[in-house]
């Protein structure tokens, strides 16, 4: 009597690589979709914060949108959305500690 026939050890195929992965590895000129709602949904946050003057909600926004740009590959657009939101919580937090030292 023969032994069973050992299973195949089956590899990664490269087909199934995750979205995220491919787009990492792959320079594409359309970005994928996710990025893009993803972006809009930042772009309405911030209009949101301005309106309402929440410098916080501001801040954290253009904070993400500066990441997502850089993700995508735009360095110079991500670094000035995030010089500005460097920029408002210093104002903000600083602004906050003077007036507790005037006090």
């Amino acid at each position: 009597m023969t032994p069973p026939a050992a299973k195949k050890k089956k590899g990664k195929d490269n087909r199934y690589v995750y979205i995220t992965e491919r787009t990492r590895y792959l320079q594409h000129d359309i970005p994928p979709v996710d990025t893009v709602v993803e972006e809009d949904k930042l772009q309405k946050k911030l209009a949101l914060a301005r309106e309402t003057g929440d410098w916080k909600l501001e801040a954290k926004s253009l904070m993400q949108l500066g990441q997502l740009m850089k993700w995508r590959g735009r360095e110079e657009q991500g670094d000035s959305y995030q010089i500005q939101a460097s920029s408002i919580l210093r104002t903000h937090t600083f602004a906050e500690e003077e007036e507790e030292q005037s006090d």
